[in-house]
């Protein structure tokens, strides 16, 4: 198994990638990503890179405060675009709770 380290440290992710996304913004549903909200903790696949971000690691462009940002798709076909530290491997990785049903 990976090291946390090394895992923060990989490169981009490639279309057609599978992971996991959590939504790390403004949990309400008067945000404007609210449709991101609601969809939190579910399998998406990454469509397209849409913006580099600044620096050669995920770490490095999290600190930079620049980070890479994607177009993913959910399994109901809403697409969107999701920042490199929403999209996470495995479940385990979740810290924020459950959203709750959209209304």
């Amino acid at each position: 198994m990976m090291n946390w380290y090394k895992k923060a440290n990989m490169g981009y992710r490639k279309p057609g990638d599978i992971c996991w996304f959590e939504y790390h913004c403004n949990e309400s549903p008067e945000s404007c990503d609210a449709d991101l909200w609601y969809r939190s903790h579910q399998k998406v696949k990454v469509v397209k890179l849409d913006a580099k971000g600044y620096g050669k690691t995920k770490i490095e462009r999290g600190e930079n405060g620049h980070p890479a940002v994607y177009i993913i798709q959910f399994d109901d076909g809403f697409s969107k675009g999701a920042f490199e530290d929403e999209l996470v491997d495995s479940p385990k990785e979740f810290y924020r709770p459950d959203p709750p049903e959209k209304l």
